[in-house]
């Protein structure tokens, strides 16, 4: 596939990827660790342009991400930047840069 059938078609293409992550989950080494890293990589760049164009939510409570998954990421995505927890925090502090109360999943909802 090309990548102009991919951009020409991303919810059908995004959806495939979906599944396939999905069905790889029980069988991890289905899926090249040099491509899963390319494809984390792209999708943490389409992320952060979609949030700093307005997109700010957190994940579905439904996606079947559990704590220990966005910690293991977390602290991987950080430490392959080097990027000490205590540099979020302050970076988050002085920009204002991180999930408003409001959608916060644990703040009491309205």
């Amino acid at each position: 596939m090309s990548s102009s059938e991919v951009l020409g078609r991303p919810a059908e293409t995004l959806a495939r990827a979906a599944a396939a992550l999905a069905a790889a989950v029980a069988e991890p080494d289905r899926i090249a660790d040099a491509d899963l890293r390319t494809l984390l990589a792209g999708a943490i760049r389409l992320y952060a342009a979609k949030a700093e164009a307005g997109m700010r939510s957190p994940l579905p409570a439904d996606g079947g991400v559990t704590i220990t998954d966005a910690m293991l990421l977390t602290t991987d995505v950080l430490h392959s930047l080097n990027v000490q927890l205590f540099e979020l925090s302050m970076w988050q502090a002085m920009t204002g840069n991180c999930i408003a109360p409001h959608h916060r999943v644990d703040a009491p909802q309205t």
